[in-house]
């Protein structure tokens, strides 16, 4: 089926907030601003010393923890969306008794086992904080494309919490995987001492290293999301609300004992986060204000284009699209100034594009594989089924009624 105008837009909506995620979390950490004072001026958190602000009063915006409570509100801000579309779904019911009906179903949904969403929220919460303080560390680029590791995990998690079976292009696709995120994690700490806007190459290492972790949480997150819709059932659009709503109260308290926990770093010892430096840096700097303004609009509107784009065309489109804003962070990287080009690192994203292609079975090999199904199995992929709001009309779209769609969150992004 030819894609329609509307589809463009979807997609292009997806792509072009996708970009400015990762971007505008990137700008928001580069950003620098007068923070609180500090004896000798000090960097307030662990991971402005490794970056080595030290020594500076005007320091870089280096709270991971503080940045990942912004983003949950990005994700609670899909509640609000998933409110406007229920209420024009009822609005548009043309026989009053099914208008009551959808009404009272409805405002049963709205809060019927959102608690359950409180523990994918936590792992949304580990997953994301590990994530941007990996990204405090190493190049934006770098990071965006280590996160295609989540493959890697999501399969093993796959084979041995949901007992599902893997195909040999399953493996090849995984070992491509792996090969890719060693080729760009070699580059990255190859290069990590040349160009004007060098970092240190045992911060690229330990950013590197953090990212890939953060990846099998994600894919921890994945297995027991796909867990609780499966029992549950909700629409994409809630469950991605109400994760933003318990990641924001539960990381907001923890931002509490989050200061008072400290790491050595050689000389001193810095606490994992410090939410008070952080918020009057931001209160210091109107670039900070616009780029975290950007990271929480990017994050609401990445999460409402990809949910549509998979209604709308496939999950298999959605993956094309989340490949290409690789290359999209890597030219915008580029062409800011906030480091350099390198062809190894080309190598390295045609291994990863390569191997989640096949895992997706959108690149295949009939004469070397089997993509043949036994009945009864399900089609294993990276994007994980565990979307299924398209068989319900509990949020007002029954368009796809009969059709089953993957429908993954996207918010660590």
């Amino acid at each position: 089926m030819a894609m329609t105008f509307g589809d463009f837009l979807l997609a292009l909506g997806m792509f072009i907030s996708g970009t400015l995620n990762t971007i505008a979390a990137a700008w928001a950490q580069r950003t620098t601003a007068v923070g609180k004072e500090t004896t000798d001026n000090l960097s307030t958190t662990i991971w402005g010393s490794l970056e080595g602000d030290d020594g500076k009063s005007v320091r870089a915006f280096n709270h991971p923890f503080f940045q990942a409570c912004v983003m949950f509100i990005g994700e609670a801000l899909c509640l609000v969306a998933f409110c406007v579309k229920r209420e024009m779904s009822k609005r548009n019911e043309e026989r009053p008794s099914a208008a009551l009906l959808s009404k009272s179903k409805g405002e049963e949904g709205i809060f019927t086992n959102s608690i359950y969403f409180s523990l994918p929220a936590m792992l949304d919460m580990c997953g994301t904080g590990v994530m941007n303080a990996g990204l405090c560390l190493t190049y934006a680029s770098v990071f965006q494309m280590l996160r295609s590791a989540v493959v890697v995990f999501t399969a093993i998690f796959s084979v041995f919490l949901l007992k599902r079976r893997l195909k040999l292009f399953h493996w090849v696709a995984i070992f491509f995987v792996c090969l890719g995120v060693f080729v760009v994690g070699y580059v990255s700490i190859e290069y990590s001492g040349s160009g004007d806007d060098a970092k240190p190459t045992s911060s690229v290492m330990l950013g590197n290293f953090l990212v890939i972790i953060a990846q099998a949480m994600v894919a921890f997150q994945m297995v027991v999301e796909e867990k609780i819709i499966g029992r549950y059932g909700a629409p994409a659009l809630k469950a991605v609300g109400f994760e933003g709503i318990f990641g924001f109260v539960i990381l907001g308290i923890l931002l509490v004992p989050l200061y008072y926990i400290h790491i050595s770093g050689g000389a001193h010892d810095y606490p994992i986060e410090d939410a008070v430096d952080a918020l009057i840096q931001v209160g210091n700097s109107s670039e900070l204000k616009v780029s975290l303004a950007c990271y929480v609009c990017s994050i609401a509107f990445f999460n409402f284009f990809g949910i549509s784009v998979t209604k709308a065309m496939s999950a298999s489109h959605r993956m094309v699209l989340d490949s290409l804003r690789t290359v999209a962070v890597l030219t915008c990287s580029v062409a800011l100034g906030w480091e350099q080009f390198h062809a190894e690192q080309l190598a390295g994203f045609f291994f990863l594009l390569l191997g989640t292609g096949m895992y997706n079975e959108i690149v295949t090999f009939p004469a070397l594989f089997d993509y043949t199904q036994e009945e009864g199995e399900e089609r294993e992929s990276f994007v994980m089924a565990h979307r299924v709001d398209s068989m319900t009309s509990k949020d007002g779209d029954d368009t796809n009624s009969k059709k089953l769609m993957n429908e993954p969150l996207l918010a660590n992004v």
